[in-house]
């Protein structure tokens, strides 16, 4: 199969998306929605699982009604695991271009997933990266880094490994290391190459700032992934390595999903590549502000469908007017997975930025932390202590402030720790909740 994976494609598909951003939301609108019959049409057609669950759509002949969107089942996780053979598609149209595996992270399972994944769905997410570059005004011919998870082991310090470019169709130096490094080799690997931007997890980025020598790196943008920027690793940051870190919401099975916008401090929906609905407990949509369920589906992914695929993450609906021109939906805040908050007696959750305020963080000597509650009625705080600074925390003091913060009772635990330790996939949390995930 002949690959679409060129450089001419990718810049007709960026200047598309320069124009598809600022469309009258009806048009915008339009757009989706033909993009969308297009995948359902095939899914219906080809796909023997989806053949049952897309017949909602095709009640009426052989064109995909829309209307009946909400009537087609959510796709969890599990039935990826038990039906994939079935969900991929007897045969991948040619125009697609090549078909590739891929696995995800494995953070909400703890079991890894094969999909698949086609050139049209790599080009879409290509096309989204550089339309973050583009909104914040990235020079793609300037050096970046990347220090993150790599497979194949090889990336490892002092070197690591260069490649030519980090924009598709565009040269530049990509130094590429991985997570495992220390960070003060790290430190010193970003010294000798310097840089001009950084792609890394927040959580490395915080790491970073706290190293005594990081006033000799200098870079111009951080591009943050995979994890949540907390408020004071953003504070931390920008107060050490004086730049902001950019989010990008995305994930393995579907690349980017949101992007944090230049004009304001929320995200904004890539809406040209994929469609993104936020529901509550009840598979309804939730309003303007409200937390719920991030449900979503690949416009461009042909090799495996994902059609309403529940990903497990929350996300808020921004109640705000976009103020970047763009006609493009918004997140207000990305909040985690379900595991990621503490939960009330009430059922309420509690996420990261109700739990880690500046009262709390006082309580600990450096930034990395874990927040555990393993029952409804205990929570367990490990920290690394930080041998620079003579900071106790304080039981009491801890114990009513997650008392406040659940409504209840609580037993505090408290444990010196020698590291958060990160999943196999290089992310490190800071809030999970047995009860959340029961």
């Amino acid at each position: 199969m002949t690959t679409i994976f060129s450089a001419e494609a990718f810049h007709r598909f960026a200047a598309v998306l320069a124009q598809t951003e600022c469309l009258p939301r009806p048009a915008l609108d339009a757009y989706q929605e033909g993009l969308l019959k297009r995948l359902a049409s095939f899914a219906y057609r080809h796909s023997p699982f989806f053949a049952e669950r897309l017949k909602p759509l095709f009640r009426h002949g052989e064109e995909p009604d829309l209307r009946y969107w909400r009537e087609i089942p959510v796709l969890r996780r599990r039935e990826l695991l038990t039906d994939i053979d079935r969900i991929n598609p007897i045969r991948v149209p040619e125009e697609v271009g090549a078909v590739a595996t891929r696995r995800t992270s494995g953070t909400t399972t703890g079991v890894r997933m094969s999909f698949q994944i086609c050139d049209m769905a790599k080009l879409a997410a290509e096309g989204m990266m550089h339309r973050l570059y583009r909104w914040h005004g990235f020079d793609l011919t300037a050096p970046m880094a990347s220090i993150r998870y790599y497979s194949s082991g090889r990336r490892v310090y002092p070197n690591g490994i260069t490649e030519p470019s980090w924009c598709y169709a565009y040269e530049a130096p990509h130094y590429t290391l991985d997570y495992r490094t220390s960070v003060p080799d790290m430190v010193e690997w970003l010294m000798r190459h310097r840089p001009r931007y950084l792609l890394t997890f927040p959580s490395i980025a915080h790491d970073l700032a706290a190293q005594a020598r990081i006033e000799h790196v200098k870079v111009d943008a951080i591009v943050g992934i995979s994890e949540l920027v907390s408020t004071d690793t953003a504070v931390d940051v920008q107060a050490k390595l004086g730049c902001e870190i950019l989010r990008i919401y995305a994930c393995a099975e579907m690349g980017c999903i949101a992007l944090h916008s230049e004009a304001e401090h929320e995200y904004e929906i890539c809406e040209e590549t994929v469609l993104v609905e936020i529901l509550d407990e009840g598979d309804n949509p939730v309003a303007p502000g409200e937390t719920g369920r991030v449900i979503l589906t690949s416009l461009y992914n042909y090799a495996t469908p994902f059609i309403r695929y529940e990903i497990g993450d929350y996300a808020t609906l921004s109640d705000m007017p976009a103020a970047s021109g763009r006609t493009l939906q918004k997140l207000k805040r990305v909040v985690g997975r379900k595991r990621n908050a503490l939960v009330r007696r009430s059922g309420d959750r509690l996420w990261d930025f109700d739990v880690i305020t500046p009262q709390l963080r006082e309580q600990f000597p450096s930034h990395c932390f874990l927040i555990e509650q393993p029952d409804l009625d205990t929570i367990v705080v490990s920290f690394v202590p930080d041998p620079a600074r003579e900071v106790v925390p304080d039981q009491d003091a801890l114990t009513s402030y997650f008392r406040g913060l659940l409504r209840t009772p609580v037993k505090l635990e408290l444990k010196t720790v020698d590291a958060i330790v990160r999943s196999s996939g290089g992310k490190r949390e800071r809030i999970v909740s047995a009860v959340a995930q029961q």
